[in-house]
């Protein structure tokens, strides 16, 4: 209480600046209509900005939201077009995947040996040689799981190799990755004798257990004989930004256990 008192004392005139210069507010507002509209303006610009940053914030935690529930629901949409494949189609018999949607936590492109982290892990059902596309293309393949996340041998990494095929020419090689640029890697053994030009596609060839077949890599940019090797040199332009990742979905192979099964006894 002495304290206050002496408060009081010190800063006196100033309290009492301060108490009329409010009287003197109020009155001014209450009788003069054009500064109670100054006030006004000022007043609601001032709660206008607060409330726009706000629901600006407000909407963000939304998108978010929104944008995890549309991976879900793209994760169930393939899983269903996979299926529906499975049943429609006369000549062979597909094999069934699920895809578990999952979001990119940590990503790297610029190494030698690039891997990338997502937010699932074996409590998810996720296990290690499972593949992982975006909805443009074939992103890599996960090569060691924790509880709650998994890491990922993304295919811009000198280790990485993934089968897949000309889709025009239906001619079988393997994707690789050379360094330097993330949006590009190389196509081997090719033979060439194929006849092959820029713009033909490529896309995985379903061989493995990994990826289903057709699914997107990329597109050819340039290409020349090499009579050393007897396949061509096959640069890709990648369809899928690993500079941009943020949803991937995470392929779970319904029969892989039973093909490993057959192909492990037979070479046995």
């Amino acid at each position: 209480m002495q304290n206050l008192i002496r408060f009081i004392r010190m800063y006196n005139f100033l309290l009492l600046f301060l108490l009329f210069q409010s009287i003197s507010l109020i009155l001014i507002n209450n009788n003069n209509s054009y500064q109670n509209y100054r006030i006004l303006k000022k007043t609601s610009e001032y709660t206008g900005f607060i409330y726009s940053t706000s629901h600006t914030v407000k909407e963000y935690f939304q998108l978010k939201e929104s944008n995890k529930y549309l991976a879900n629901e793209n994760a169930k949409l393939l899983t269903i077009i996979n299926s529906i494949d499975r049943k429609t189609n006369i000549q062979e018999e597909e094999k069934e995947f699920n895809f578990i949607s999952s979001q990119v936590i940590n990503n790297t492109v610029n190494k030698r040996n690039n891997y990338i982290t997502l937010n699932k892990g074996s409590n998810h059902g996720i296990k290690e040689g499972m593949g992982v596309v975006t909805l443009n293309g074939v992103v890599g393949i996960i090569h060691s799981v924790s509880n709650k996340f998994s890491l990922v041998m993304s295919i811009l990494n000198k280790n990485s190799s993934i089968s897949v095929k000309l889709n025009k020419q239906n001619n079988s090689g393997s994707l690789k990755w050379k360094g330097f640029n993330y949006r590009k890697a190389s196509l081997e053994s090719i033979p060439n004798h194929v006849k092959i030009n820029s713009n033909d596609t490529i896309s995985t060839n379903g061989f493995s257990t990994i990826f289903p077949k057709g699914i997107n890599i990329g597109i050819i940019n340039s290409y020349k004989s090499n009579s050393e090797t007897g396949h061509y040199d096959i640069m890709i332009d990648l369809f899928t930004d690993f500079n941009k990742l943020s949803s991937v979905y995470i392929i779970k192979s319904i029969d892989a256990l039973e093909q490993l099964n057959l192909e492990k006894s037979n070479n046995d």
